[in-house]
């Protein structure tokens, strides 16, 4: 096995059983500094390459395509379900050739292709209701058992960024507002949903430990989801408050209201970090870490700069983010120097 992925793992390990109270801090620390971590993770780095250039071939080969043949609506959707059917079975053949990557990577392709047949059928069949979210509920339930059955984390990610459309989309549909609406009450209901995610998520990290093992990694993609929800939503109800009115003048919050709002966000954020790190959950720190830096910036350019002007205000704020950057280069560059310390968050 690489060195480099044997050391990720023992790290990993260490870190679940100090959640779970298997082991103290110490015991972490001292198992710890006989597996240090390289700095860059050249495969995951790959990884994203490779999926990124699947997706990338996959849109060319439409592109070709639809400038080069003519398609019915019927025939398009025939050649979808074909095309769908042949990389969800690609996939399954090439992991079967402990060709892993590549093969969740075609399964994910495949998980397009269900999106992109379900647009077409719903063109074919519509009754002009312009229901559009319905179509995408069926992929999100389709999709979400499909990552199940295959255990493909690929899929619970294509899963998280369907949920975060549909469910903006419903709730515009249903207001009266026939599209996707983030504005008025609805980061409110983002937070909410978010939130029920992140719990999700936690059990599932926790059930990960036994029933679940054969699912490891799952709860990430469900943790993570939920808070940038999270997060976004909140960034949102510190600017411009929550009102829940269709029809009417703009929403001018109050002062206290937002004084509220930018409250929660910053010990939601201030939360995260100090959880993330008692945990040594390294999401949990950037999360909390970079939300609060980005309150920081958001509060100072919406009460400061006009004050200060604007040529003042950008050199105030170039020049914290350069020392920032600054600081923590150099706290990377200590904990690569300190032993036992490379694994930590």
């Amino acid at each position: 096995m690489n060195p480099d992925r044997r050391n990720r793992q023992v790290h990993n390990a260490l870190d679940q059983w100090l959640r779970d109270g298997l082991i103290d801090t110490q015991a972490h620390a001292r198992i710890a500094e006989l597996y240090p971590q390289t700095r860059w993770d050249w495969r995951s780095l790959g990884r994203w390459f490779l999926t990124f250039g699947a997706i990338s071939l996959a849109a060319g080969l439409l592109i070709l395509l639809h400038e080069h043949l003519t398609f019915t609506l019927p025939k398009l959707a025939g050649g979808l379900g074909l095309l769908m059917v042949g990389l969800f079975v690609a996939g399954r053949w090439l992991l079967g050739k402990q060709l892993k990557l590549l093969g969740a990577t075609l399964e994910l392709l495949g998980g397009f292709a269900l999106i992109g047949l379900s647009l077409v059928l719903g063109m074919i069949y519509s009754d002009g209701s312009g229901n559009w979210p319905a179509l995408l509920l069926v992929d999100l339930l389709l999709l979400l058992a499909l990552s199940y059955v295959l255990n493909n984390v690929l899929l619970l990610t294509l899963c998280s960024v369907l949920f975060f459309i549909w469910f903006g989309g419903r709730s515009g549909y249903e207001s009266g507002w026939g599209a996707y609406w983030f504005g008025m009450n609805y980061p409110l209901r983002f937070l909410g949903a978010a939130l029920v995610m992140v719990l999700f998520g936690f059990v599932h990290l926790w059930g990960e430990a036994s029933t679940l093992a054969r699912y490891r990694g799952f709860a990430k993609v469900w943790i993570s989801a939920g808070l940038f929800m999270a997060q976004m939503s909140l960034w949102l109800l510190s600017l411009f408050g929550s009102y829940d009115l269709i029809d009417g003048p703009w929403h001018l919050a109050e002062s206290g209201e937002l004084v509220l709002f930018n409250g929660l966000w910053a010990a939601f954020s201030l939360g995260l970090l100090a959880l993330g790190i008692r945990l040594r959950f390294s999401m949990l720190v950037g999360y909390g870490a970079t939300f609060f830096i980005i309150q920081l910036y958001t509060l100072f350019f919406t009460q400061l700069a006009d004050t200060l002007g604007w040529f003042v205000s950008l050199l105030i704020a170039g020049g914290s983010l350069l020392g920032l950057v600054i600081w923590l280069e150099g706290k990377r560059q200590q904990r690569r120097t300190v032993p036992g310390e490379a694994g930590s968050v």
